[in-house]
């Protein structure tokens, strides 16, 4: 699909929903291009869209959500809080050990998520340092529940690892 038929069905999604894109995009620019060029359907970019502008507007009142870095919901808000992971975002996951009790930790890098079961999809971007009987090695594409995330970085401002 071309990228200005894409974006015209991103628009329909966004009217839909009352949050018209020729009124937030000059306000607070979201990457609409790369979301294209990254495969998202129409429905996933405006969604991604209408949480980006609505954190950067929370963002300007000092009302952004104090226990989710990067979270859309205002402060205060009612019920779980819900992390925002993006492609090429960085995530420490945990891989607990239920023989030792002792989990490892380690890098993954977001490939994409699903909010409404609360997974994570990435790849693995460190070696184990415990056996995982070869299935789990760098490069392993993973699916973590969001309860094992112990880290969000954004990739701007990862460092080496």
């Amino acid at each position: 699909m071309t990228y200005q038929i894409w974006l015209e069905e991103v628009r329909d999604v966004l009217r839909s929903i009352n949050m018209p894109m020729e009124d937030w995009q000059c306000v607070w620019p979201f990457d609409f291009s790369g979301e294209h060029d990254a495969g998202t359907t129409p429905d996933q970019a405006a969604m991604k869209a209408n949480r980006h502008w609505w954190h950067q507007q929370n963002k300007s009142l000092k009302q952004d959500c104090t226990e989710t870095p990067n979270y859309w919901l205002p402060r205060d808000h009612q019920g779980k809080c819900q992390p925002v992971y993006e492609r090429g975002d960085y995530v420490k996951v945990e891989f607990p050990d239920e023989t030792t009790g002792i989990g490892e930790w380690m890098w993954m890098i977001v490939d994409n998520c699903d909010d409404q079961k609360r997974v994570v999809f990435g790849t693995l971007d460190n070696e184990p340092v415990n056996d995982y009987g070869g299935k789990v090695k760098i490069g392993s594409q993973l699916a973590v529940n969001y309860d094992n995330v112990r880290e969000h970085k954004k990739s701007g401002e990862f460092g080496p690892h």
